[in-house]
């Protein structure tokens, strides 16, 4: 199991997860904390719920699959390597300049757009890059895991985030944003400090670098009817659009800045009929029919990149048998992370059929009366490895904190915590989806990853709490 250390360790989570089934009986808030009895989980319980896991988070899968099959694609075009190239050139003895931007401009894109495990978009490329450059895998995992949770930590206008626990405790946007946002620049800077503390450790020993040439994009050639080699324009117009509609089409236009012209418009095109038939309604589909730009996730994206693909199949002229042996191969470097994720679901479906966890944190949250921002830090980062995602950690917990917590003022704070205990969570968490999918796709084991990541953790932890504390002095 040494070599599926990471895989190790998720199972042994789920197992752990069943088996708290069995001690702690289930707790609920439904106008008040219900308890009732205990709800162990089966061995068929197990199974049915690895099927429901994956009707319901199946499309995570997918997207991630879509992922590796998109680049593949982009590879045999030629222009991802030039990119890369290029992009390695640029920045040689310049290396921590590049570090810092690209950090900055992930965060900032979490922050605004709620991005988790979508970011994995831009997985392969860094993963050229920075191996190009010399260094190892895990200063990949914590540029990219790293910004991401940078970016949960200080949220600031995620409908999926911040939206989400504006929905079950009352306060708006703008709240504590100065905070945030000072959280956010002091996260970037310490995760530039670590990775360049790595850099110096990877200099020194140079044996700590692992042989990934099969992750390095390849060099390949097409070319014209006439012998020429194809331009990259077309590819690197197509990849900018992918980045900028995903950005686009996350952005939370209608509650956080109260523009609804995309959502107009979406209407108004939906709404174009010929002979009373709607045609692009018809045409795009029912599942597109009310994701106005805004409002996409994962199943657009992943619409988006599959047109993607068939776009620059075309234009590079890649054959279809080509083609369909691309996208098996595409794939197959995202199999065991699609698989990881899917595994890393089942504790939701547990958790949220057999309701234990407010059984758990009620003692916790009621040591002192009212708020108290230590021990609902504890019991958020509790939640987040068991739920991962805001909407499961703010319909199991909120509720019930907002009861016992009168006082509506520290109501933003609340959400603040949550979300930063959720951004902690996604750096060590053994069910943190975006920290499963990338060392498992970089073929790091989660041993490892937690040893060279630790230190991150602990800082931007206690920067959190440092601020938190700020907070509730002013």
């Amino acid at each position: 199991m040494k070599k599926n250390n990471t895989l190790k360790v998720l199972l042994i989570t789920i197992l752990l997860t069943c088996v708290l089934t069995w001690i702690f009986p289930i707790s609920y808030y439904n106008g008040g904390l219900i308890t009732d009895s205990r709800m162990p989980v089966g061995l068929f319980d197990i199974f049915s719920y690895f099927t429901l896991t994956l009707y319901y988070f199946g499309s995570t899968a997918v997207y991630l699959l879509v992922v590796g099959v998109f680049y593949k694609i982009f590879e045999k075009t030629g222009v991802y390597r030039k990119v890369v190239d290029k992009i390695v050139k640029l920045f040689k003895g310049k290396e921590l300049i590049f570090f810092g931007t690209v950090i900055t401009l992930l965060s900032v894109i979490t922050a605004f757009c709620g991005f988790s495990y979508e970011l994995i978009f831009v997985l392969p490329l860094l993963t050229s890059i920075i191996l190009l450059m010399g260094y190892d895998k895990i200063v990949v995992g914590m540029t990219l895991i790293g910004s991401i949770a940078i970016g949960t930590v200080g949220n600031l206008y995620s409908n999926a985030i911040v939206g989400t626990y504006i929905s079950n405790l009352s306060y708006n946007y703008n709240e504590l944003i100065i905070y945030k946002i000072a959280l956010i620049v002091l996260g970037i800077a310490l995760l530039v400090f670590n990775i360049s503390r790595r850099i110096k450790k990877l200099n020194e020993n140079p044996e700590l670098k692992e042989e990934a040439k099969d992750l390095i994009a390849s060099k390949v050639e097409v070319k014209t009817k006439k012998g020429k080699v194809k331009s990259s324009i077309p590819g690197i117009i197509i990849f900018d659009l992918i980045l900028v509609m995903m950005i686009i089409g996350s952005l939370n236009f209608s509650n956080a800045f109260g523009v609804d012209v995309f959502e107009k418009f979406h209407q108004s095109v939906m709404n174009v009929k010929i002979n009373g038939w709607p045609i692009f309604a018809r045409i795009l589909g029912s599942s597109l029919e009310k994701a106005s730009l805004g409002n996409w996730t994962s199943v657009e994206f992943t619409c988006l990149m599959l047109l993607a693909t068939i776009v620059l199949s075309i234009i590079y002229r890649i054959k279809v048998d080509d083609i369909l042996d691309d996208y098996k191969e595409g794939a197959k470097g995202f199999i065991m992370p699609a698989l990881l994720v899917v595994l890393a679901y089942v504790s939701v479906v547990v958790t949220t059929n057999h309701p234990f966890l407010l059984t758990i944190l009620k003692p916790l949250l009621t040591i002192t009366d009212g708020f108290n921002s230590v021990t609902l830090s504890i019991s958020m980062f509790i939640t987040s490895i068991f739920k991962m995602e805001p909407y499961y950690i703010a319909t199991s917990v909120l509720p019930y904190v907002g009861s016992i917590v009168e006082d509506t003022s520290v109501y933003a704070l609340i959400g603040f915590i949550t979300q930063g205990m959720q951004g902690l969570s996604m750096l060590i968490a053994p069910t943190s989806i975006v920290l499963l999918a990338v060392i498992s796709y970089l073929k790091v084991n989660y041993t490892k990853w937690f040893k060279g990541i630790i230190a991150f953790f602990g800082e931007l932890l206690l920067v959190s709490f440092i601020i938190f504390t700020i907070i509730l002095l002013v």
